[in-house]
């Protein structure tokens, strides 16, 4: 007791030999927290499912979760190059390989093409889309609940109804993209216009996608659809935010990062929410056989499909009007920002390649003489004959496309997977994956793959429908020349994902964007881009080039008095 020598206080009791509020200094709390983050990290590693270790890693030097952590944090400048040579030197040798991911994503495994049908073949208790977008978006944080996309039952809706609908939502699709294109390009056909690329697209786009979604006045509401827009620039932010955020961070950081698609979806809903229950008043007054609902017909968007496919199913969850205007948020996700991106890229592509390759005279020339052949009227058959513009999309798809890597899936058995083409087993949790990005730019696969060819995928369909019906009798043929559409998918193009989880708004996409240029190009001159601006990559997503201007003018004899 001597040797501790404390003084009495007043209690009776020794003083601590340190006073409490001494230690809250901000070198001790900024100490604590470092220790914390760096001691959360060591445990999230370990606690990471582990990769096979017959499976060689690129990028990483050296074991131990020191080479990890360096590997992380290099990935975000070097991903790319990393994945290029694993894709040269395993992928074509038909073997797997692991890049390091950045600090707060996972680690994925690349399968190589030849493993594709057994990726998408997996039943989804063994291999998991929907774990999948939940790990890579963040969904525990980003969107309002994580049950958006645990049970991503939007999906299921559009699954069951988009096909059936779609041909009849095609000339809400046209009105909406004529009106958004002459509200914002305007009608001056002396004067040249600037206009960046991005806005342009970012402004259109959701007017045309809520067209389908709930309809109008509610999708030219400009603050419903500001906010729309603000939930789908939230969830990007989120997850390259996230991606980057060290484990320890996420649940904090992750939180308060979720609090703005909270408000902008609050915002929505707003608009969304008297429409939606408007909308399930009626449908009950139809189903209860009210004479006044004898001749109601239900509105052709998605809150008349979420509803009915609910109703026969039995979803009473997802009746509940404020569940049904949250289903509309990562639809709107889906829809605008992968749209936008295609679209932006597609244009750039377009304006920039060498005006004597006929590129965009070739699609103007297309668009219009389709469009006089079906008296100004857009069909479906109409749009499918449009086979310059489809494959100028397609090939922008990918040449631009804006990932690394496509069509994850996470294992979910409890007991894992095994690959037995390479003898290897990957435990619960673990992210498989396909290399999307060099398949699409494989020399062995595509002729000058670095080049883009915007009639690459068109030229032999166009010389095949030129020959007489007594020389098309080849089917296998016909149906080889029919996959080279923008919609299809296989193993060596996917960016719509494949197999029977390819994106299934998919269809919708290509009519919306098939109808938005041939507006466009019939309607407005756009002068040539000197240069396309350089790509930029940060981990395994391409950074997309939002600050491009482009110059428009409306052609003379296209407005109307």
């Amino acid at each position: 007791m001597e040797a501790f020598n404390a003084t009495q206080g007043a209690h009776g009791l020794p003083d601590l030999p340190v006073k409490p509020a001494s230690l809250f200094t901000l070198g001790n709390l900024a100490g604590a927290a470092i220790v914390y983050v760096f001691a959360y990290g060591i445990l999230a590693a370990i606690r990471k499912p582990s990769i096979p270790d017959s499976i060689p890693w690129v990028g990483r030097e050296g074991k131990g979760w020191l080479a990890g952590l360096i590997a992380t944090f290099k990935s975000t400048i070097h991903y790319k190059e990393w994945n290029n040579y694993g894709y040269e030197k395993y992928n074509k040798a038909n073997r797997s390989f692991v890049v390091p991911n950045l600090p707060g994503a996972a680690a994925e495994i690349i399968l190589p093409r030849s493993q594709m049908k057994w990726l998408i073949d997996q039943p989804d208790n063994v291999l998991s889309v929907s774990e999948a977008h939940y790990t890579q978006l963040h969904g525990e944080y980003s969107f309002i609940t994580p049950q958006l996309l645990k049970d991503p039952y939007h999906e299921h809706v559009i699954h069951r109804s988009l096909a059936r609908h779609l041909n009849a939502l095609i000339p809400d699709i046209e009105d909406e993209a004529m009106v958004a294109v002459d509200d914002l390009l305007g009608l001056d056909t002396e004067n040249w216009k600037s206009f960046n690329v991005w806005d342009m697209f970012i402004d259109i786009i959701p007017r045309i996608t809520n067209r389908m979604m709930i309809g109008l006045p509610v999708a030219r509401d400009k603050h419903y659809l500001a906010n729309m827009v603000g939930f789908t620039n939230d969830i990007v932010r989120n997850m390259l935010l996230l991606s980057i955020c060290p484990e320890a961070l996420k649940p904090i950081v992750g939180r308060l990062a979720g609090t703005l698609p909270w408000y902008h979806w609050r915002q929505t809903a707003r608009h969304s929410i008297p429409i939606v229950k408007q909308r399930l008043h009626d449908f009950s007054r139809k189903e209860a056989g009210d004479p006044a609902y004898k001749d109601w017909t239900p509105p052709n968007d998605y809150v008349s499909w979420h509803i009915k496919v609910a109703m026969a199913e039995n979803r009473q969850d997802e009746l509940d009007p404020s569940m049904i205007t949250k289903r509309l948020t990562p639809i709107n996700f889906a829809s605008i920002h992968t749209t936008c991106l295609t679209a932006l890229s597609t244009i750039i592509d377009l304006v920039a390649s060498d005006p004597s390759r006929g590129f965009l005279a070739g699609i103007e020339e297309e668009c219009t003489r389709v469009w006089k052949e079906e008296n100004g009227n857009t069909t479906k058959d109409s749009l499918s004959r449009l086979y310059r513009t489809d494959s100028a999309i397609r090939e922008s798809m990918r040449v631009s496309n804006f990932a690394q890597t496509i069509v994850g899936r996470v294992v979910v058995a409890p007991q894992g997977i095994t690959n037995e083409a390479e003898g290897w087993h990957a435990p619960k949790g673990t992210m498989l994956t396909m290399n999307v990005h060099n398949i699409m730019h494989d020399p062995e696969l595509y002729d000058q793959p670095e080049s883009y060819d915007a009639f690459r995928h068109s030229r032999e369909r166009e010389a095949w429908e030129a020959k007489g019906a007594e020389e098309k009798t080849d089917k296998e043929e016909a149906l080889r020349l029919r996959q080279k559409g923008m919609v299809t998918t296989g193993d060596t193009h996917f960016p719509w994902g494949h197999g029977r989880h390819a994106c299934p708004g998919r269809f919708f996409v290509a009519h919306e964007l098939k109808i938005l240029i041939s507006y466009l190009v019939r309607n407005y001159e756009i002068k040539h881009l000197e240069k396309r601006p350089e790509t930029k990559w940060f981990g395994m997503n391409m950074i997309p080039a939002t600050d491009t201007r482009i110059e428009i003018r409306r052609k003379k004899g296209t407005v109307k008095a």
